[in-house]
């Protein structure tokens, strides 16, 4: 009514403006939605991962970094030792800033490996999924120009196909040298990743360093909770980017599931062997597991979970099973580095939010000619601020 009351004032005042550009929010309320709901600014490094990851392994060298499917545990510094002398065979093939390199791998301990490296190197990498055709992972090599692949013996006949210059963790090994010095910046390319795209023709997301230090920054990782991260998603899934670079960045544990497809037995293994404290689910696994046995999640301090509605009936199971654990709703395109907002669950609410925006970054819902709607009203969500990608 006090909105009603404020339009026709609008109009009485000006009686010759269009109805649509009568005033609808006071001061207060603009001020609300544009400003106070999107205080999120927070100081971010003005570094490169290689920087901070660097600055991680002089601070616990002996800390365990990586756990493998396989149990085997390197300590920051095996984990940068590995990764320096892959890198200094990925900079004798050309690769440097700007300059990609293709990764088709299973996931495994060499995968944190091979990604560490590259960017070590300078370069970005473009993952390619194994499951897909031939012919779309040429059209993805030929469009970011790569010439080089890293793989695993796995997928090595998969790799040859490509016709590019093929190498394999190993192949790094006996390459030895002064430490990497590679000029970077926070501006360059950490990674190309390719979402379906709207039109049905694959489009790659250029994500930079700057993006991804935005993200490990967020203060939501902060605490305990983050201490070891299970990393379960494909390598061409955004949400590996979490899973990976924000434990590394801040000297945190990265439990790298088995190849094979996370099952909720699986997910209880694994939190009790090596003690998985967060977790990221999309929303077809969440709520799999929780009605298979909501009682996996148990020992995990943050699941976090989105890409689709969250069902606030199984979420509600989840929690009753395991009241220790915070469960989150998030929403995040490809394009804004994984998470763009993020939102506790607190109640059993018919719709769950999904939240404020994260650390440095805007959320605005604004109508057909781009102005903000009252809280409550229909509109379109803008995403602004760090994590942006590139173009």
């Amino acid at each position: 009514a006090t909105r009603f009351v404020r339009v026709l004032d609008g109009l009485l005042a000006d009686p010759a403006q269009p109805v649509a550009d009568a005033p609808i929010l006071d001061p207060a309320e603009r001020h609300r939605i544009l400003t106070r709901w999107n205080d999120t600014a927070t100081e971010i490094p003005a570094a490169t991962l290689p920087e901070l990851f660097a600055a991680q392994v002089a601070r616990t060298p002996d800390a365990v970094a990586v756990v493998g499917p396989d149990s085997e545990r390197l300590s920051y510094a095996a984990l940068d030792a590995r990764a320096e002398r892959l890198a200094w065979r990925l900079v004798a093939e050309g690769v440097g800033p700007e300059r990609g390199v293709a990764v088709l791998m299973e996931r495994s301990t060499e995968l944190t490996v091979a990604l560490v490296a590259i960017v070590k190197a300078g370069g970005f990498y473009v993952p390619l999924d194994a499951r897909y055709p031939l012919a779309h992972r040429e059209a993805l090599t030929a469009e970011t120009r790569v010439g080089v692949v890293l793989t695993d013996e796995t997928l090595r006949a998969q790799a040859d196909e490509l016709g590019l210059t093929v190498l394999t963790v190993d192949s790094g090994a006996d390459v030895e040298g002064a430490p990497l010095a590679v000029a970077g910046d926070p501006r360059q390319l950490v990674y190309v990743m390719y979402t379906s795209g709207s039109t049905g023709r694959p489009k790659g997301v250029a994500v930079t360093h700057r993006d991804v230090v935005a993200l490990a920054s967020d203060r939501r990782f902060a605490g305990p909770d983050l201490d070891a991260v299970l990393m379960h998603s494909p390598h061409s899934f955004d949400a590996n980017t979490f899973e990976l670079w924000t434990p590394l960045l801040t000297g945190r544990r990265v439990v790298v599931a088995p190849a094979e497809d996370l099952t909720a037995q699986s997910l209880a293994r694994l939190v009790a062997e090596h003690g998985v404290t967060w977790l990221f689910l999309t929303i077809g696994l969440f709520g799999l597991f929780a009605e298979e046995d909501p009682a996996c999640f148990a020992g995990l301090r943050q699941v976090w979970t989105g890409g689709d509605v969250v069902s606030p009936t199984l979420v509600a199971r989840v929690r009753a099973a395991c009241p220790q654990t915070v469960v989150a709703n998030v929403y995040g395109p490809t394009e804004t580095t994984t998470f763009a907002t993020a939102e506790p669950v607190r109640g059993s609410d018919t719709a769950l939010p999904i939240g404020g925006p994260m650390d440095n970054m805007r959320a605005y819902v604004l109508d057909e000619r781009l102005r903000p709607v009252s809280a409550g009203c229909v509109g379109e969500l803008y995403l602004a601020g760090a994590g942006l990608s590139r173009g």
